[in-house]
């Protein structure tokens, strides 16, 4: 048999490989900690699992609209037409199966084989695997700076990149781009003419003060060359019910949504109602809890690092991720040395390989206080007793 070039050349998912990796030593009774998940550890929301039963009760288990229920989409066009100051329609919205179908769907309606993409580096894991299934050409920084410049912007775009990901704040390093930064970024976008997608699935776990930096504020007439990705899994602890928002120009979502219709049809039923409740913030206290808990692990976890000889690392202000470079005085396969610390020192990370930087570890710090403290204490074992040389 003969399989399509572009999807034959598709690596796995390296965050889910070591999370299965990592889990299965676990199940079988071995001593493992595990840093690698990328989801929140507290239970989906009152809120949603009661309209999830509502929903079940009244019936409303069967095919709805392809692009989701129009009472979730309107919630959608206004809790976000409120956070960036727009006035987002319902045709400017479009539910999907998780944040990562909306970012698929829409880049399938614009790139085309050959079309040159700009990245972000490091890059969540998917996102040169989107491109390359289409054929598209991930390109990335010149700068070579852990955050997207406005000069990088402008430097791909003269050698042919026609759309960028903006990933803010970023997984893996949690980091967030300064509103400075995301000002001549929105400049260098008008400038070029590219289009975005911006990735805020993170939007909500921002510890800096005020709101996060976003290009649609920092000029809100890209608001057609702009589109927005986000949704409930983050910041509602709902990453299995698999519900995500994309939202941008009409003319976009109607092409994002027909490949839908084609390939997967509506998200969830049940899923959206349960979606609908926190959108609609009936569960605004479970959120500020579950943000204030991140915010002091954040801390937490940083000032364990911070006594951990061999390694370099700048404080997130944002997600729930902390990304240490491994410094040693000889290159590093992180890779290798991540399967070493599972199987020798019993904690499970995610290589910077998988996110284009090789020397660097992810550590997910969605998780209880003692596997953190823990966590670093391993970590910090395994470095002296130097296992991975």
């Amino acid at each position: 048999m003969h399989y399509a070039k572009n999807a034959s050349s598709l690596e796995g998912s390296a965050t889910l490989l070591y999370t299965a990796r990592a889990a299965s030593m676990k199940a079988a009774g071995e001593d493992v900690i595990s840093l690698t998940a990328g989801q929140p550890d507290f239970p989906t929301p009152k809120a949603a699992i009661d309209a999830a039963k509502r929903a079940m009760a009244e019936g409303k288990t069967l095919y709805t609209p392809g692009m989701g229920i129009v009472e979730l989409r309107q919630a959608v066009a206004d809790r976000w037409s409120e956070v960036h100051n727009q006035d987002f329609k319902v045709e400017n919205t479009m539910v999907s199966c998780g944040a990562k179908h909306s970012i698929a769907n829409l880049l399938e309606a614009v790139v085309n084989p050959g079309d040159r993409i700009l990245l972000p580096k490091p890059f969540w894991v998917s996102y040169p695997q989107m491109v390359r299934r289409l054929g598209g050409i991930s390109v990335f920084p010149q700068s070579n700076g852990m955050l997207i410049t406005g000069d990088d912007v402008r430097k791909a775009a003269a050698e042919g990149a026609t759309g960028m990901i903006f990933n803010s704040p970023c997984n893996p390093s949690g980091l967030v781009n300064t509103s400075e930064m995301v000002k001549d970024i929105a400049a260098a976008v008008r400038e070029t003419g590219i289009w975005v997608i911006s990735d805020d699935i993170y939007e909500d776990l921002y510890y800096g003060s005020g709101e996060v930096p976003h290009i649609l504020t920092a000029d809100p007439g890209l608001k057609n060359q702009v589109a927005l990705i986000t949704g409930v899994s983050k910041t509602y602890a709902m990453t299995g019910w698999r519900i995500g928002f994309a939202i941008a120009n009409p003319d976009w979502i109607r092409i994002a949504g027909r490949i839908q219709a084609h390939s997967t049809s509506n998200p969830c039923s049940i899923s959206q109602y349960a979606a609908l409740a926190v959108v609609r913030r009936q569960a605004e206290q479970d959120r500020v809890l579950m943000y204030n808990a991140f915010k002091r692990r954040r801390d937490l976890i940083c000032d364990l690092l911070g006594e951990v000889s061999g390694l370099e690392f700048e404080k997130p202000e944002g997600a729930f991720y902390v990304y240490p470079k491994i410094l040693t005085d000889k290159e590093i396969n992180s890779e290798e040395f991540c399967i070493a610390l599972l199987e020798k020192g019993g904690l499970g990370t995610i290589p910077g390989s998988a996110f284009g930087n090789e020397g660097y570890i992810r550590l997910s710090f969605a998780a209880s206080d003692d596997d953190i403290a823990e966590a670093v204490k391993r970590l910090n074992g395994f470095l002296e007793r130097g296992d991975f040389k």
